[in-house]
């Protein structure tokens, strides 16, 4: 086994969350204040969140998604490539700019993020959703390294800017029973399930995967 590297130095955000990538052999880790939030050997659960995440509004003219943490991108990259149409749009909620440097170069997602489809907003996704009510098809986000402390207006927030039917999607480390209270305070009606990290290997550890829907289709709605 090769040696760790850490190929830049860690990064500190606005809330004093210390950022920092890992590379190991062909394995790259985001961490965040020591714990992994996004690795090369998760993305099978977070390509099928995204899968399901879109998957109610596949034939909407214009769908937008927004996805709430760059990661490793593989959540934006399922997405992308479930939603291939060109009027298909893609919002990035990412307030940290190195973890975007970080994908360009240790990813290789540089043209991905230069699509014309894709827009990275340097924001948290609760702040960006205040501003565009009933303007999205999916959010999609991800809590796999620590507790989701999503507080009600967060959830009302996400809940407001998504369209009728539309859903949000959330990948948990494991059962969160406070995040599904507060979900469904707010309207939302939930689907839980456990989900595989990884699609390789016999046997592997499992995500919890909540889906939260908004209400029932309303299909003209959708052409927006």
């Amino acid at each position: 086994m090769k040696p760790l590297i850490k190929p830049e130095e860690p990064v500190t955000d606005a809330q004093g969350h210390e950022w920092e990538l890992q590379m190991r052999d062909d394995e790259l880790s985001l961490m965040q204040d020591g714990a992994p939030v996004a690795t090369s050997r998760t993305g099978a659960a977070e390509e099928k969140m995204a899968q399901l995440a879109v998957s109610p509004v596949a034939r909407a003219n214009k769908p937008c998604i927004m996805i709430a943490g760059l990661g490793l991108g593989q959540g934006v990259v399922a997405a992308m490539a479930a939603l291939p149409r060109a009027k298909a749009r893609f919002i990035i909620a990412e307030p940290v700019e190195k973890i975007v440097e970080w994908n360009r170069k240790y990813c290789s997602l540089g043209e991905l993020l230069d699509d014309e489809r894709v827009t990275v907003e340097r924001e948290y996704a609760a702040e960006l959703c205040r501003r565009r009510s009933g303007s999205l098809h999916a959010i999609i986000m991800r809590y796999t390294h620590a507790r989701c402390e999503m507080s009600t207006a967060d959830a009302r927030a996400f809940f407001e800017a998504l369209k009728g039917g539309s859903l949000l999607a959330v990948l948990l480390a494991r059962p969160d029973k406070r995040l599904d209270s507060v979900l469904r305070r707010v309207g939302f009606e939930l689907s839980v399930s456990a989900t595989p990290i990884s699609d390789k290997g016999k046997q592997t550890r499992m995500y919890t995967l909540v889906l939260a829907r908004r209400g029932r289709f309303v299909p003209f709605l959708l052409n927006g």
